[in-house]
Formats: structure tokens, sequence, C-alpha cells
């Protein structure tokens, strides 16, 4: 019956050949994911334009990657400053991810056969959510609060989604709340911090938000509750400077397999446990600031808990094709001769790879940064420090004029490896 069902999709094979070409398709499909990994090597040696180029070459395989060549340009050109385009990348990508709710019949079928390389890849739920993080961000540089806030209402869609495989990220969160709170939305701000407030190790980095916003709401006893958590007293009246800082690099996917005799192996991508040590401030020269309130999100881990929640359904979808695999190997053998058997076992065994594509160019960490300002000109100097490393990079910001009670935002990325000292 399955051997019918296949054969019906144009998947059942003639003894070798067919596997010999499905084996050639995916040495063809790993040229284009090379090119991938040959754009994300020169994006973090610095080279950027080069990386682009890379990337604007687009995917000779169809649309399987078009998510992922969308995804990368979308943050080499947020990089680069070149925040328009990059929001025209990741719409796009928004708009393909919307798309992936249909399923393709024949392109299940086909990866039955062979592999997850062969469909289309429709991101991690971790990525789905970073697209939009990504978009709030370009918004909000560009002071387009409105632009901004639809992305923010979308993230706050994909965070209820997959709640338990997103809770962690508390800079998605903090920024979905700014956004909030930038066009004056203090109810929807105030009900983002304060789930943010429970979920932290600590409230101290919210408390000045919950403490504003529920007072504007006439919510005194949560003002009375959080003000204790405030370990500084800032005007409401002054202005405001918030960075997004990004830092290390994300986990690669790797390629997991378990073998079983003769001839069966299950194969399964993973994230490694390496971890992107959280940022902190020394000094904002001239200013000397006691405190100021990081939120942080270690990518690695939040997309480590995204792969584990669809795990039930990656170890169901390789349980069926190895049982199509070996039903296809047992037929031809039953037909023909076992050496032709023995060509499709190798064949079959050959193509299970995992699949291990991702979104190579996000950070390890993505931290916001606020830091409040008197209305003025301002020429300031941070200096960060890398938590467990005893290293710290100094960074010179552009001169920046701040009107009373304004709130400006700058993006600025950082690597461990090459930049801290």
């Amino acid at each position: 019956m399955l051997s019918s069902r296949l054969a019906g999709f144009g998947f059942f094979p003639r003894p070798g050949c067919r596997y010999l070409l499905l084996i050639l398709l995916l040495f063809f499909l790993s040229g284009c994911a090379n090119r991938l990994n040959q754009a994300s090597r020169s994006y973090y040696a610095g080279h950027e334009q080069q990386a682009l180029d890379l990337l604007e070459k687009g995917d000779r395989s169809g649309d399987r990657n078009q998510l992922l060549f969308l995804l990368e340009r979308g943050t080499v050109l947020h990089q680069m400053g070149e925040y328009r385009q990059s929001i025209t990348q990741l719409l796009e990508a928004a708009q393909l991810i919307d798309q992936f709710e249909f399923v393709r019949i024949s392109e299940q079928a086909g990866s039955l056969v062979t592999n997850e390389w062969l469909t289309r890849y429709k991101g991690e739920y971790s990525e789905r959510l970073w697209v939009h993080s990504y978009l709030m961000m370009n918004y909000l540089l560009l002071g387009a609060y409105d632009d901004a806030l639809v992305e923010a209402k979308q993230a706050l869609m994909r965070l209820q989604e997959y709640p338990e495989a997103l809770n962690s990220d508390y800079f998605t969160r903090a920024l979905i709340a700014l956004c909030f709170a930038t066009l004056g939305e203090d109810n929807d701000a105030y009900l983002v911090y304060r789930k943010l407030a429970d979920d932290l190790p600590n409230p101290a980095p919210v408390a000045a938000d919950i403490v504003s916003h529920a007072g504007r709401l006439g919510m005194v006893d949560e003002v009375e509750k959080y003000r204790s958590f405030i370990p500084g007293t800032v005007s409401p009246e002054e202005s405001e400077l918030v960075l997004f800082v990004a830092n290390g690099r994300i986990p690669l996917k790797q390629a997991g397999n378990v073998v079983l005799p003769p001839s069966i192996r299950f194969a399964f991508p993973y994230y490694s446990a390496v971890k992107t040590p959280p940022l902190g401030i020394n000094n904002v020269w001239p200013h000397q600031w006691r405190y100021l309130p990081l939120i942080s999100t270690d990518l690695g881990g939040v997309a480590r808990k995204a792969l584990d929640a669809r795990k039930t359904r990656i170890i169901a979808k390789e349980s069926l094709r190895v049982a199509t695999k070996e039903a296809i190997a047992q037929s031809v053998g039953n037909k023909n001769d076992v050496a032709a058997e023995a060509l499709v076992r190798v064949a079959l065994f050959l193509l299970e790879e995992p699949d291990t594509r991702s979104w190579q160019t996000l950070p390890g960490r993505l931290t916001l940064v606020r830091i409040p300002l008197p209305a003025g000109h301002h020429k300031l100097q941070l200096e960060f420090e890398s938590a467990g490393f005893n290293r710290w990079h100094v960074v010179d910001l552009p001169d920046i004029q701040l009107r009373q009670g304004q709130r400006v935002f700058y993006s600025l990325r950082l690597s461990d490896t090459d930049q801290f000292k």
C-alpha cells in the first residue's frame, strides 16, 4: 500500500539510478547552503558588503532556502545601517512565513523518501519571532513608531502562539512594551511590563516602567509595590537614549545521528549548549550612572527551547521516513536481487541527513540598554564588559541632541571574540 502511494507521487525507485540522482541533487542543494555559510563567514569577519553580495545572488534551488536568504539579508542590512532595505527583506520574510501554513503535499511526500533538505525552510518558532524583533528595531531607529507598534502586536501574537518556547526572550518582550510606551499605550505597556516583571529573575529592570504606567492608570497598589524595586531616582521628564546591543553569534545547528543495523539511520538537528555571556556596562562617560536597566536574551537558549518544542513532530516524521525507506528497500529486494536491495539501502542511508539550516547572522545575545539623559547635546563613551571573561570594549557613540522628554534609539553590534580586549 505504501509503495503504491509513493509510486503515485513519482517517488518509487528503479533500482539504483534514481537514488544516485537524488544523492546528486542533495549535493546541489548543499551548494546553495554553502553560499549561505560563506556569507555568514564573511559577515562575522567584518565584510558586510561581501556577505550581502553573496546573499543577493539568490538560491539556485528554487524557493527551498528563500526564507533564509531574506532573513540573512535583513540582518546584514541592519548591521550596515540600511534600515529601510532591511525592512523590505524582513517584511517579505514575514509574509512568506504566513504562507507556510499551506503545506505542499508533493513536497512532504518527497521528504519521506529523502530528507527535510528537499522541503522549504520554514523557520524555527524563535526565528519567526525575531523577524518582528528586527522589524521593531528598524522602525524605531527610523522614527516610524506606528509601524513599530504594528510589529509589536505581531510579535506578541507569536509569543502567545508558542509561550513555553519563547517566554525567555526578555529582550523582545521589553521591546514590545517599549513600542507601546513610545506611543502612549499605557495599558498595553503596563500589561507587558507586569508579566515581564513576574518572569525576570529580578523585577528591577522594569520597576520604573511599571510605576510610571501604573501611576497614570491610577493603580496605587502597583505603584507602591514596585517603587521599592527601583534602584535609583530618574525624573520622568528626562530624555532617554535606548541602545540595541548585539554581541556574539548564535550557535549553529548540529547534526545528530542514531544508527541501527543493518541500515537504519535516525537523523535529527540540535543546537549546542554554547551560551553567549551577558553584557555589563562599567561606565558611561562623562556621566557616572550607579545603575542602568539592562534586559537581555541569550538567543541560543531560546533557539534550543524552540527546537525542543517541536521535537515530538521531528521524531514522528523521522520515524515515518525510516519506515518508508525500509518498505522501499524490502520492495526492491523482493522484485530484484540482493545486490539491488543493498544498493538502495546504501543510497537511502546516505540520503538521511538532518536539516541543519538556520538563521546564521543572528547574534548570540541581544541587550536592551536605556540611558536617562537631560535635554541637550551629548557625546558619550560606553565601556561594556563581557561577564565572566574580564574583557571590555569601549564604544564612542555619535553626537546626540535630545529635547526634553525625547527618546532616541541607536543600534550597535559587538563581537566577543574580535572586539573585546
